[in-house]
């Protein structure tokens, strides 16, 4: 670096007050105009490819670092924020390289050591991100960023307890910190533990009342909770917000509280470019290849004891092994159960993900030459759709797991049926609709029932009261839908409504609402968790289904009409408070098909009313499920199948 003059460090000092302050572009304006007086020197590079990094100019940035660099070889912090930029354009293996050239020249780096863990965090490589950050932490105790990274990997690993005293270390250190309240709710959230999670997530409200996504979870929260004292507000802020194209939901918790597929697009557009903005641009794009089968891959969190197992286990089942080579590719809970140890029979090829990056499963799938993948999880809490973002494959499908468009230009096409996307509701999504002939949901041929006796008293049902049931997870009930349904108990004297067991929380406010409503608390009845061939069972007892809306039941849907129990369901205007429509349709019974809320209460009172009328109904419920191709596996897969062709021969 040549001698400065003493303006010239006065000049670089300002400058350097302008970036400490924030005011990047001012700063990169001063930076520049010294550097066209002083090309060479080594500190103006450093600090112009810092702040261009900062303002995520990353190329421009990367090029005056290395330039940097090549005047001074040993400045560690350079290579460090080069690791920086190369971590946000997602390409870690240069990351940690340079992670590693600045801790070459600092040993005792601890923020390098941090970022490190980071890349190797997002590597999969999560016992040495572990060692990273206890590096990190053995040379600065009170480095909170590697506390909570360090919280992240834990949590990734599902060693939650350890997971939690690492967010709580790095907000001891830092309360203001807001990340490990976020990560905290999180964890809290999976654990169930949904009053706790709210409290973190109402601690940003406070914190930073704009922080991305928190107004989404403290209302997706509050619905488990059947917390709906601030609903109205929330839903305000969160409308407002994204029509201001800010984060402030996630896609999948806005299904729950709206039916506008409109604002449903603009919330999955604003996730996709928020979290996958550097892969947008695609590089490598999959060819297309020329197998004698084609090979189609699945991919799903949810390769368990789960829902979305329980549609789409037949169809794995009966894909024509002499047509197509069926892969899967599993991701999520690792839980080696009878529905894992049966579904893997029925693929070519079949494997866990959960330890390679996505980049890492993007090659996987190339390697295999996979013609089209399928995406079970789409944006849901197991998603993985940074994966899709690489162009896994030439064909790339939104199904089933998500009942909504993806926002996202790497995702091909949507599989659908004219009910629950009517064709003049494609413009509200992203992908191309490829349309079944009938209802879109695979379903299971034959599912185990338990051959227990159930009795109406085992479950503390009336014996001779009539019996409404919603088995649906409490996010699903919003206070709008509760209050048609307490407007039905108070009109059908003599009847309960029955509904799943989530939480103490959830009970106790149901409950509350349910008498402040004027409706006994004891008519609202909870069922506790059962397996799945049991509860199948019990649903029997029930006398009618009362769907929830905006997002409609789905498996618990068909797991009614399956049983022989009618569901009245109350159609929207989104994919997924159509649903109910479709599988009604599907088995011929439209007449319990409702447009409104008046309509939705008057049909659900009326057959309570009139149990001629009811019985009459599930006669034909019946007769129609046997005759339906809702319940055809077999025809499902073969239809799939003819999409799938089609595809290939577009």
């Amino acid at each position: 670096m040549s001698l400065l003059s003493n303006d010239q460090k006065n000049l670089i000092d300002k400058a350097l007050q302008l970036h400490k302050e924030g005011k990047l572009q001012e700063a990169i304006r001063s930076y520049s105009e010294l550097l066209d007086k002083d090309k060479n020197n080594s500190q103006l590079l450093f600090l112009l490819g810092t702040a261009l990094i900062q303002t995520k100019d990353f190329k421009k940035g990367i090029d005056y670092l290395k330039k940097c660099l090549s005047l001074k070889s040993n400045n560690a912090s350079a290579y460090s924020n080069l690791g920086n930029a190369y971590k946000e354009l997602l390409q870690y293996e240069e990351a940690l390289k340079n992670y590693d050239e600045a801790i070459k020249i600092n040993p005792n780096f601890a923020d390098a050591f941090s970022n490190r863990g980071i890349i190797l965090q997002e590597m999969r490589r999560f016992d040495e991100a572990l060692k990273s950050y206890n590096r990190a932490l053995e040379i600065k105790p009170d480095h909170f960023f590697a506390h909570n990274n360090k919280g992240i990997t834990l949590k990734d690993l599902n060693r939650y307890g350890e997971a939690l005293e690492s967010y709580d270390k790095a907000i001891e250190i830092n309360p203001s910190f807001i990340e490990p309240y976020n990560n905290k709710g999180n964890i809290l959230k999976d654990l169930k533990q949904y009053d706790k999670a709210l409290e973190n997530f109402q601690k940003i409200m406070n914190l930073n009342p704009e922080y991305n996504y928190n107004l989404g979870k403290v209302l997706h929260t509050s619905m488990f909770l059947s917390e709906w004292k601030n609903f109205d507000i929330l839903n305000k802020k969160i409308d407002d917000a994204i029509k201001k194209g800010l984060c402030a939901i996630e896609p999948f918790s806005f299904l729950g509280i709206s039916d506008d597929p409109d604002l449903e697009k603009t919330v999955s557009e604003i996730f996709i470019k928020n979290k996958f903005q550097n892969n947008i641009e695609m590089n490598n794009l999959a060819q297309n290849y020329d197998h004698k089968k084609l090979r189609i891959g699945y991919m799903s969190g949810d390769f368990y004891d789960h829902p979305v197992l329980h549609l789409m286990m037949d169809v794995f089942k009966n894909h024509d092994k002499s047509k197509f080579d069926i892969f899967g590719f599993s991701f999520g809970p690792n839980k080696e159960d009878k529905w894992r140890a049966e579904v893997k029979n029925y693929f070519f090829y079949f494997e866990n993900i959960n330890n390679l990056s996505d980049l890492e499963v993007a090659n996987l799938i190339k390697k295999h030459e996979i013609d089209i993948v399928i995406d079970l999880s789409g944006l849901t809490g197991n998603s993985r759709i940074g994966i899709f973002s690489y162009q896994a494959a030439p064909i790339q499908i939104n199904y089933l797991g998500f009942p909504g468009t993806m926002g996202a230009k790497f995702i091909n096409y949507i599989i659908a049926d004219e009910v629950v996307l009517p064709k003049e509701n494609q413009k509200y999504f992203s992908e191309k609709v490829i349309y079944l002939p009938h209802c879109y949901q695979a379903n299971m041929s034959q599912r185990e029932v338990s051959s227990k006796k159930f009795e109406k008293k085992d479950f503390g049902l009336p014996h001779d009261g009539f019996v409404f049931c919603s088995f649906n997870n409490n996010y699903k009930i919003t206070p709008y839908i509760f209050d048609s349904w307490m407007t039905i108990l108070k009109e059908v004297k003599n009847s309960v409504l029955w509904v799943l067991k989530s939480n103490e929380g959830a009970i106790q406010n149901l409950k509350e609402v349910a008498k402040k409503r004027g409706v006994d608390e004891n008519r609202i009845i909870f069922a506790s968790f059962m397996s799945n061939d049991e509860h199948l069972k019990r649903i029997t007892l029930a006398d009618l289904f009362l769907d929830s809306f905006p997002y409609n039941a789905h498996t618990t849907a068909s797991d009614a009409v399956r049983m022989g129990i009618p569901i009245i369901t109350l159609t929207g205007k989104s994919f997924s408070s159509r649903v109910g429509a479709s599988i009604l349709k599907t088995i011929n019974m439209e007449k319990l098909i409702t447009y409104n809320k008046n309509d939705y209460e008057e049909l659900a009172i009326e057959l309570a009313k009139k149990p001629e009328k009811l019985m009459d109904y599930k006669n034909q419920l019946r007769e129609a499920v046997e005759k339906s191709p809702l319940f055809d596996s077999v025809s499902h897969t073969r239809n799939l199948e003819n999409l799938y062709l089609k595809l290939i021969k577009n």
